[in-house]
């Protein structure tokens, strides 16, 4: 697997770098501190997963950021932010990465989320910056934001699915099928996938949700 990391912030990338190798052990893990090095580094070599920090002094890493997700493509992106930088959440979101972290979040749930969008899922937490919506509609936002394959984990969650059964049915690894469910658990804010599938069986639309996806 080959992965970036993009961070001007000497102490953090020093940080986030030791924890990609933690994470991903086999990895060839190569770190730029800015946008300019970081196209450079695409257009030398293909990418499967770009890790970017836009708490930034200069506006055009989030300026360029969509510009970073076309290039990486089929590479995924996860990007950390302030949770508090509302604009700046939305427009990482609009531009079409994989993942948005909070830079407050723990190392293991870091680790978590960015192993997440490596495995094929997304991972957006609940936070207020673009969690400003009228209460009843939050279970329809919440799977609206699953991928594909995270519904399918969760329409087998709706049917008191084990792990194991999920994996054999949808033809994936079962430690996939944990990354999904963990991620379903943040998006929902419910402690165990029982409340997750109650919460979001009673306020999501019944029908209507595709569930065809690759992993």
């Amino acid at each position: 697997m080959q992965l970036l990391l993009v961070d001007e912030h000497p102490l953090v990338r020093d940080a986030l770098e030791s924890l990609l190798r933690a994470t991903f052990p086999s990895a060839n893990v190569t770190v730029v501190e800015s946008h300019e090095d970081a196209f450079e580094a695409v257009r030398r070599q293909s990418v499967d997963l770009i890790v970017a920090n836009l708490i930034s002094r200069h506006a055009a890493m989030l300026q360029n950021l969509p510009e970073l997700v076309s290039s990486a493509a089929p590479g995924k992106v996860v990007v950390f932010g302030e949770p508090s930088l509302g604009p700046g959440v939305r427009q990482a979101i609009a531009a079409g990465v994989h993942g948005y972290v909070p830079a407050t979040s723990r190392p293991e749930l870091i680790a978590a989320a960015i192993g997440l969008v490596a495995a094929g899922g997304v991972y957006f937490p609940q936070m207020p910056s673009f969690d400003e919506r009228p209460h009843g509609s939050a279970g329809r936002d919440v799977v609206a934001r699953l991928s594909l394959r995270q519904r399918d984990v969760f329409h087998a969650l709706k049917e008191g699915k084990s792990n194991k059964v999920i994996a054999r049915e949808l033809m994936i690894s079962v430690a996939t099928v944990k990354q999904h469910v963990q991620a379903i658990l943040k998006l929902s804010g419910a402690s165990n996938r029982t409340e997750a599938a109650a919460l979001m069986s009673r306020q999501a639309a019944p029908s209507g949700l595709p569930t065809e996806s690759g992993d």
